[in-house]
């Protein structure tokens, strides 16, 4: 009755009697279990609680085999041209193999620079025109070496009424000469190709051309007779309204710096200086040369350009096909591609 007073509500009274019965029974149950079978689930209980560290160890496993599941599928991905991170693989061409460049080619380089003229005294636009003979004999990787041979050099100003000669033998006199050139992959993947500062320095021995002077005795034991004209030096020549010799030495360095185009040939800028300095003249116009400056110029039109040729041209005939080889050029400064 006691029961009954607390629990006013027969409802209550109800869910409270179910409640203690379900209870009753859980506890009868448990009371009738094996003691074995109690100790092993007590068992099992304990290992779960011991190995809970073995368990994270496997957790953080299960995570790094993820990461490196990552790490595979953005390979894969790489693998069919799919770039994980552009700014990673934009500039990483090491792996690409470059063009075979063995071979032999021809090498137009334009010096566009300004001088002052004999006679005028004043200064004005001037330039030379080199084509040389180029045989590249091995390539490791992009590391290319050549021999090159100068088939023509010309010399030019801006005025009919004096300009420089220089006859062949200047050009003959010059010589094989030993280059390297780099090739490289560009930002936008364009084949890229490079010559390094190289300094040639004509009718004369120089320890360090970078700092050195030029002689300017023609009897200096560093000057010879490149161009068997019978006196030390080089021979060139003023003809025009004014006419005279000199006999010269010089040096001059360049760096080529350009890149393939659709066609196989290879287009750039030069960047170039010359020093030249008068060790004898029979007209007072020459005593001081006339050396180009790259001062006062566009650099974009110092250029260079390549192209193969075949194995079997000598220099004549790279002299003698100029002007078909590069039609624009010689549009550009006909006289010297006569």
């Amino acid at each position: 009755m006691e029961v009954v007073r607390r629990f006013r509500n027969h409802y209550l009274l109800y869910y409270y009697l179910l409640f203690l019965c379900i209870l009753g029974s859980c506890n009868l149950k448990n009371s009738h279990q094996d003691p074995e079978e109690r100790e092993g689930v007590e068992d099992i209980d304990e290992d779960y609680g011991e190995n809970d560290e073995d368990i994270a160890g496997f957790d953080a496993a299960e995570t790094g085999n993820d990461t490196d599941f990552d790490e595979k599928s953005d390979m894969e991905d790489n693998d069919h041209g799919i770039a994980a991170d552009d700014d990673v693989f934009a500039d990483d061409y090491s792996g690409r193999d470059f063009p075979d460049m063995t071979g032999t080619w021809v090498n137009l380089t334009i010096f566009k620079g300004s001088a002052k003229v004999p006679l005028l005294g004043s200064t004005l636009p001037a330039w030379a025109v080199m084509v040389s003979k180029v045989d590249i004999y091995s390539q490791e990787n992009g590391t290319l070496k050549a021999h090159t041979e100068m088939c023509r050099l010309k010399a030019g100003t801006a005025t009919d009424l004096v300009y420089p000669y220089l006859p062949d033998s200047y050009a003959e006199s010059l010589g094989n000469v030993d280059k390297t050139f780099y090739l490289s992959y560009g930002g936008n993947g364009e084949v890229r190709f490079r010559q390094d500062k190289l300094w040639e320095v004509r009718s004369c021995t120089l320890n360090d051309p970078e700092n050195d002077s030029l002689p300017t005795d023609i009897n200096d034991e560093r000057v010879f007779d490149a161009d068997n004209s019978g006196m030390n030096g080089l021979y060139m020549g003023m003809v025009g309204k004014a006419s005279g010799r000199a006999e010269i030495v010089q040096k001059v360095s360049t760096i080529l710096d350009g890149e393939f185009n659709e066609n196989g040939e290879i287009h750039g800028i030069t960047t170039w200086f010359e020093a030249q300095s008068v060790l004898w003249t029979d007209t007072f116009l020459l005593e001081n040369g006339a050396p180009t400056s790259p001062a006062g110029a566009d650099p974009n039109e110092s250029v260079f350009i390549f192209k193969r040729i075949d194995s079997s041209w000598d220099c004549t005939a790279v002299k003698e096909n100029s002007a078909a080889l590069f039609p624009e050029q010689a549009a550009l400064y006909p006289n010297e591609f006569k």
